[in-house]
């Protein structure tokens, strides 16, 4: 029979579970958010581009310029969130994997599956990150 402190010790871990795959899952999410943030910061910058194309006044490169200005400031806070995503995901992937190899209290098929869901698409969602990245 089980203690009360066993007891215990089995909830504080499937709640570790529970939180390791509720931000794996945000990660995702920010994932996808910093992707749409680049496809829609390109188009912005392929629109200013264009915009400004061929012979210029001194008040069209001021204007291209004020653009181009904002452009970079997106980019700026996009890189900021993409840093914010490389330190993050190390410290959930690890406390994933203590999680799975937890001797005393492995998780269950279900939270195995969750967490390897979750993994998956974290891989996916960078993987088209990446790609947006390259293009």
């Amino acid at each position: 029979m089980s203690s009360i402190k066993d007891l215990k010790l089995a909830q504080k871990a499937a709640n570790e579970q529970r939180q390791v795959i509720s931000e794996l899952q945000t990660l995702v999410k920010d994932i996808e958010r910093c992707e749409k943030t680049i496809v829609k910061l390109n188009e912005e910058l392929r629109g200013v581009n264009s915009k400004y194309q061929g012979r210029r006044s001194t008040r069209e490169d001021v204007g291209y310029l004020t653009e181009l200005l904002e452009c970079a400031k997106k980019k700026l806070a996009w890189e900021k969130n993409i840093a914010s995503l490389q330190k993050r995901t190390p410290q959930v992937l690890e406390k994933m994997s203590q999680l799975i190899h937890d001797p005393q209290h492995p998780p269950s098929e279900e939270s195995r599956g969750a967490m390897l869901g979750s993994l998956q698409a974290v891989q996916t969602a960078m993987e088209r990150l990446q790609n947006v990245k390259t293009e």
